[in-house]
């Protein structure tokens, strides 16, 4: 009875396609305590969504996602061994048990002295760990990559109905010339 309930919720939110919802940061920003947030950061190693080492955008740089415009948020990172991160949450209006399918794209590109590209992964929280890896083209040219989850969704979305996709650059910096991640539009879609 609570499946039918919230099915029909989402599709009276959803009439032109009633089974899919699309999430992304267009007219969001900091402080508003809006659902969805994005942030960056600096570090060596794959960092976890709670990590301190995440900052907020700030509402200049959240205006830089809003939309595919090629207007980009960027994170600069010049530490030896050490990429530049973004991470993005995503609140979902459905329980996780309705949810068919995830969609998670981002459209960027990412540059260091190793070479050129990104990659994504989406946070397990059953596991504690970032997985469904998919990379860019090695070129510092927009490319819009994207993960689709259809199994074990609840693995993805946690007790606060948050997805987490998490970016950052193939290579690190050296320590001289730093690693950049550029992030021009990123978002959710689900369907039900």
């Amino acid at each position: 009875k609570k499946i039918v309930a919230e099915i029909n919720r989402i599709i009276r939110e959803y009439r032109n396609l009633p089974n899919q919802a699309s999430y992304d940061f267009v007219g969001l920003g900091y402080p508003s305590g809006d659902p969805h947030k994005a942030f960056d950061a600096g570090a060596s190693t794959e960092i976890s969504p709670d990590n301190p080492l995440w900052s907020e955008l700030s509402n200049t740089e959240y205006v830089k996602i809003w939309y595919s415009d090629n207007d980009r948020h960027s994170k600069s990172h010049n530490v030896n061994n050490e990429y530049a991160m973004m991470l993005f949450r995503f609140k979902m209006d459905a329980r996780e048990d309705v949810i068919k399918q995830i969609v998670l794209s981002f459209e960027g590109y990412g540059t260091a002295p190793g070479g050129n590209g990104f990659l994504i992964e989406v946070w397990n929280h059953v596991a504690g760990a970032w997985q469904q890896a998919q990379a860019s083209p090695a070129t510092a040219e927009d490319s819009m990559v994207s993960i689709t989850l259809t199994s074990n969704i609840t693995n993805y979305v946690d007790a606060d109905r948050y997805v987490w996709l998490f970016a950052r650059t193939y290579n690190p910096s050296n320590g001289v010339t730093a690693a950049v991640l550029y992030c021009d539009y990123v978002k959710c879609t689900i369907q039900v």
